[in-house]
């Protein structure tokens, strides 16, 4: 066997015992070595959201005639954009092998976030309706959390900090 340096054109000839030298060999032509892909690169990075259970993001530099393997298995690539879709609550990698067979050293991890859960319903505790004194009524949250917002419809009512709500008398 013999060992040639890529991206090169090469003949022999043979000599036998006699020291009869062949005609030249045609040529053997040894193609340049494929390019390794570089490490794949996720684009920014969506994250589930209360209403989406899954994050997504686009491949940069996505190359169609590449096969994208992730770690853990599992989730789509987008054959035409290179949009990706992973499920909530892991870490992945991914490299990428190009249409030559060479297989790219893995990406950086990514993050993806659990999906943040919907609060319940808010309830109204006990109310107080106005009185001849008080023009306005109030009521205390039920399981007031301090780090949400609670939003009304009509527009006005107001919540303290400790989620007790005082509306106008209507």
């Amino acid at each position: 066997e013999v060992t040639l340096a890529a991206g090169a054109t090469y003949t022999f000839t043979e000599t036998n015992a006699a020291g009869c030298i062949s005609a030249a060999s045609l040529d053997v032509v040894i193609d340049a070595q494929p390019a390794t892909p570089s490490a794949p690169v996720a684009g920014t990075i969506t994250q589930p959201t209360c209403a989406t259970a899954t994050a997504s993001f686009t491949i940069a530099s996505f190359d169609a005639t590449s096969t994208y393997t992730f770690t853990p298995s599992g989730p789509t690539v987008d054959g035409t954009t290179g949009e990706v879709t992973l499920a909530a609550g892991a870490t992945y990698t991914f490299t990428e092998t190009n249409a030559a067979g060479c297989e790219s050293a893995a990406s950086s991890n990514i993050v993806v976030n659990a999906q943040p859960t919907t609060p319940s319903a808010p309830v109204a505790g006990a109310i107080t309706q106005p009185i001849c004194a008080v023009a306005t009524g109030s009521f205390t949250i039920s399981s007031f959390d301090a780090t949400s917002t609670y939003t009304f419809t009509p527009t006005g009512p107001t919540v303290d900090g400790s989620g007790v709500v005082t509306l106008a008398a209507g």
